[in-house]
């Protein structure tokens, strides 16, 4: 079977080195908030090109305490691509009113159907660099510039992508362990040039202290643990190499079914870190089944819009009103996607595919 994703080929490439990170931390016995953390996040800022980066224990609580850190709060809107499953979630837990947009082809939102939707309560928007794909930030920058609406980057699924997550008030990250850069459990980031953001985020991050004991507002915790910013140390320095590498897989899928059936691809931009590579046809069904009967994995992010999902019944969106989103949900499919798939697998899977469409 040729899997959709695969972290133990991942693990055997590096084994030695996150053997030795784990053992140092161990040794160490220290295990929050300390070196790794401190050195991780000096180091994905500068990767990034930011000064400030703040390490959280999700993706989720980056978007969650990053707003609430912009100073957004219950009564205040937010708007969202429609697809974007996961990321609502961690707005709607701010307290914020969700506002959705309909999508471009490449899943990313679309700008222009902003205008027709900010408001005087209007607090911030969030391109989600969905797949890899970088959002159109300029176009968005100059819509909202003369505003005091925020720019939140949703970058987790972008890194690698140049610029994602540094154009933004904010960048939000998650570290989950399938990311390009993932952790061996839940992870998240925060990263922003203001100082002021950060400060109160490294605050939020552990019950609203400026010093120990010392409490200035109510927070929970949501620390990104030692072990885990050990692990990231370590992989943050193969992450060019994995996204080269991920382009070059790219590439061949490109070239080899361009012109295959009715497929497009979602995915095509030579720049971006193609975290995952996602296609669209009318037959994903019939697709997907042969793929797996002739052993290719597949995978649908996201088969649900965020108006479908009955936990946002609130939001009183109906049916027909995001068209593009919902085309794809009902169409797309992601293909095998990882560093360390092999040239005879991308080709597996190419002729796989020709071969469906042929018959």
């Amino acid at each position: 079977m040729i899997p959709i994703f695969d972290l133990k080929r991942q693990y055997k490439t590096i084994d030695k080195e996150l053997h030795a990170a784990f053992i140092h931390t161990a040794i160490h016995g220290s295990f929050i908030l300390d070196k790794n953390v401190t050195q991780f996040e000096k180091e994905f800022a500068g990767y990034v090109g930011v000064t400030y980066a703040v390490g959280l224990a999700s993706g989720t609580d980056a978007l969650t305490l990053g707003l609430k850190a912009l100073g957004v709060k219950q009564g205040d809107e937010v708007i969202l691509p429609a697809n974007a499953y996961p990321s609502a979630f961690g707005v709607a837990l701010s307290g914020a009113t969700i506002k959705l947009v309909d999508v471009k082809d490449d899943g990313t939102i679309d700008p222009t159907k902003l205008h027709a939707v900010i408001t005087g309560r209007t607090r911030a928007v969030i391109p989600v660099h969905l797949y890899g794909n970088l959002a159109d930030l300029p176009t968005i920058q100059s819509i909202i510039r003369h505003t005091s609406i925020f720019l939140v980057e949703d970058a987790a699924q972008a890194h690698g992508t140049k610029k994602a997550g540094s154009v933004g008030d904010i960048g939000c990250f998650s570290f989950y362990p399938s990311k390009n850069l993932g952790a061996m459990g839940d992870a998240g980031m925060v990263v922003t040039n203001n100082k002021d953001i950060a400060e109160r985020l490294y605050r939020m991050r552990m019950y609203g202290e400026i010093q120990r004991y010392q409490s200035i507002e109510i927070a929970g915790v949501s620390r990104l643990d030692e072990l885990h910013a050990a692990i990231l140390r370590v992989k943050l320095k193969h992450l060019n190499a994995w996204v080269a590498r991920r382009r070059s897989i790219a590439k061949q899928y490109l070239k080899g079914l361009r012109g295959v059936g009715d497929l497009r691809f979602v995915t095509s931009d030579p720049n971006g870190a193609f975290h995952l590579f996602v296609i669209r046809t009318k037959f994903r069904s019939a697709l997907a089944t042969y793929l797996k009967k002739y052993g290719v994995g597949t995978a649908i992010h996201f088969p649900t819009p965020i108006h479908f999902v009955k936990a946002f019944r609130n939001l009183r969106y109906k049916r027909g009103d995001f068209p593009v989103s919902e085309a794809l949900s009902r169409e797309i499919l992601s293909l095998p996607m990882f560093p360390e798939l092999t040239e005879n697998e991308v080709h597996s899977v190419i002729k796989t595919m020709k071969t469906f469409f042929r018959s």
